[in-house]
């Protein structure tokens, strides 16, 4: 199924505590599928930077659950 990028958002919830120095940046993105279902997904923000993901980019979920660019 392919999925619009309707927004990306650092992920910045981090409970009681800050994120750790090695943790990795994360970015919680919401998709809309083409019924219209929307749906967030947490991914790496290098990762998203890495493939050139943007908002309003069309997508597909690969089977490790990460957006990949149509």
């Amino acid at each position: 199924m392919i999925y619009k990028v309707l927004r990306i958002e650092e992920d910045i919830d981090f409970g009681c505590e800050e994120r750790a120095d090695d943790s990795p940046v994360m970015a919680i993105v919401t998709l809309q599928d083409e019924n219209g279902s929307k749906q967030r997904i947490r991914v790496a923000d290098q990762f998203l930077y890495d493939n050139g993901i943007d908002e309003e980019d069309d997508v597909v979920i690969r089977e490790d659950g990460k957006p990949q660019k149509c």
